[in-house]
């Protein structure tokens, strides 16, 4: 990768998990991301931690719900949350996620998407599953049909892979 080129969303993941999840983070900045949902008036909390942690070409008010959606569902996670041996679609399917949930999902554009997303998050958080977030930034901050495809198809896999095993 060209160190002059921004880093894609999903690459931000790890280190956004690893700051959630450092004790010293401070804990009602954590707080208020994990309220914060998709409506309502934006934390502070999610400012700062967008200029913080988010590379400046991702920082335009374009991607504020997208990071909006990722943080909140980051936040929601037990120690960030993140697991890079356990694929998304995956951990999905570990937690019980229905598969018409998913369909809906892996369909949805918009803020129906990131809504949808959020409930998967919160699914997993309550089954206590790490698993990579970094499948939920490409999904959410895809806007390339192709590339939406193959992100799809991916997750659906991973996700009836562990079905079969069961």
């Amino acid at each position: 990768m060209n160190p002059l080129e921004p880093r894609s969303p999903s690459a931000h993941v790890p280190a956004m998990a690893r700051t959630l999840a450092d004790p010293h983070f401070p804990n009602g900045e954590r707080a208020a991301l994990k309220r914060m949902g998709l409506e309502g008036p934006s934390p502070l909390a999610l400012y700062r931690f967008i200029l913080d942690e988010v590379d400046e070409p991702w920082q335009s008010d374009t991607w504020t719900r997208r990071w909006r959606a990722l943080l909140c569902a980051l936040a929601i996670q037990r120690d960030g949350g993140f697991d890079p041996s356990r694929p998304w679609g995956k951990a999905l399917a570990e937690a019980g996620f229905a598969e018409s949930r998913l369909e809906r999902l892996l369909a949805a554009q918009g803020d129906t998407q990131l809504t949808l997303a959020l409930r998967a998050a919160r699914q997993l958080a309550a089954k206590g599953l790490a698993c990579d977030w970094r499948q939920l930034a490409d999904l959410i901050f895809s806007t390339d049909p192709e590339i939406r495809e193959r992100i799809n198809t991916r997750i659906a896999r991973d996700y009836y892979h562990n079905l079969e095993k069961d």
